[in-house]
C-alpha cells in the first residue's frame, strides 16, 4: 500500500489484493467510477493522475471490505441500472442484468404512447419503475412496497432522477385500494430456501432476506398474486415478473391452478434459463 499513488496504480494494487481474496477484480475499476461518476474512458484519463492521499485511505477501506465479501454496491451505495445509476444500500436488493431484460421486454410490448396505469410491485430501491416512468413519460408509475425501508430508498431516487411517482407501503395490494393497472411489473421474492447451499455468501449475508426468499419453493408470492391479480388488472391488462431458472413448470402449473383463463409467456435470459413472464386475461 502507498499513500502516492497515480489512479493507475491504486487501481492495480486493488485488483490484485481481490484476487489474492478470491474476488472479482473488476470491482476496482467500479468503485473508482461510481465514487467520481466516471466512465471508462474519464477513467483511463485519469490514470496518471496522483490519487489525493485522503481518497487513497478512502479506497484501501472500500476494497477491504469488498475482500471481506460486501458486495462492492453496497461500499459505494449506487448501482448502474439501465443506463442510470441509482442508490443502493442493504434495505434493498442490488439490481441485476435480468431486471435491465424485464425492463426491456416490458419497453418492447406495451404502447408507448397511451396513458397506462402502471404498478411496479415490490419496488425496493425502485429502479424497475423509476425507468419505466423515465422511458415513457406518458405512463403514471405507483411504486409499493411491504418494506418502509426500502420505500425511503425509492424515495430518494426518485429525487436524483427528477420523477415524482406515488408510492404505497403495502403488503400485495392491501392498501392499494380497488385500482385496476394496465400493468402490473415484479421483481418479487422467489428463491426456494432449498437453494441457499448454492448461493452467493455475498448475496446471504448482505441482502435483504424478505426481498430474495419465498416459502413453497420460492413460488408463495406467485401464488398469492395470482389468486389476486384480476382483480387488478385492467381486462387487457398485463403483469410482467421476474422468476427463479427453475421454475418454468411450476409456475405455469400454478398460474392453470388459480386463474385457469389466464395466458403465460416465459422468456429465457441470455443463459437460456427461463427467468421472466407476461401473463394475461385473468378474466
Amino acid at each position: 500500500m502507498s499513500n502516492n499513488w497515480t489512479y493507475f496504480q491504486a487501481q492495480r494494487w486493488a485488483s490484485s489484493f481481490l484476487g489474492d481474496h478470491g474476488k472479482d477484480p473488476s470491482a476496482a475499476q467500479f468503485i473508482l467510477e461510481m465514487l467520481h461518476d466516471w466512465s471508462m474512458t474519464d477513467l483511463l484519463a485519469n490514470n496518471r493522475q496522483p490519487m489525493p492521499v485522503e481518497e487513497a485511505t478512502r479506497y484501501q477501506r472500500a476494497i477491504t471490505r469488498v475482500a471481506s465479501s460486501e458486495p462492492a454496491q453496497y461500499v459505494v451505495g449506487k448501482a448502474p441500472f439501465f443506463g442510470r445509476k441509482f442508490v443502493v444500500n442493504r434495505d434493498v436488493l442490488i439490481p441485476e442484468t435480468e431486471t435491465e431484460e424485464l425492463v426491456e421486454w416490458v419497453l418492447d410490448s406495451m404502447p408507448a404512447d397511451k396513458e397506462l396505469k402502471v404498478l411496479d410491485l415490490g419496488t425496493g430501491s425502485g429502479v424497475i419503475g423509476i425507468t419505466l416512468a423515465l422511458e415513457r413519460p406518458k405512463w403514471q408509475v405507483t411504486l409499493s412496497d411491504i418494506s418502509a425501508a426500502a420505500l425511503k430508498i425509492a424515495l430518494t431516487n426518485q429525487r436524483l432522477h427528477g420523477t415524482n411517482l406515488n408510492q404505497v407501503e403495502s403488503d400485495l395490494f392491501a392498501r392499494l385500494g380497488d385500482q385496476r393497472f394496465n400493468l402490473i411489473v415484479t421483481n418479487p421474492p422467489y428463491v426456494a430456501l432449498s437453494e441457499i447451499d448454492e448461493m452467493d455468501p455475498e448475496v446471504l449475508e448482505y441482502e435483504p432476506p424478505l426481498a430474495l426468499f419465498a416459502s413453497e419453493n420460492g413460488l408463495a408470492f406467485y401464488r398469492r398474486l395470482f389468486a389476486a391479480a384480476g382483480e387488478h388488472l385492467t381486462p387487457r391488462g398485463a403483469l410482467f415478473g421476474e422468476t427463479g431458472h427453475r421454475q418454468e413448470e411450476r409456475i405455469q402449473r400454478l398460474l392453470k391452478e388459480l386463474a385457469p383463463s389466464a395466458k403465460i409467456e416465459t422468456r429465457h435470459d441470455i443463459a437460456g434459463r427461463m427467468r421472466m413472464i407476461k401473463v394475461t386475461e385473468f378474466d
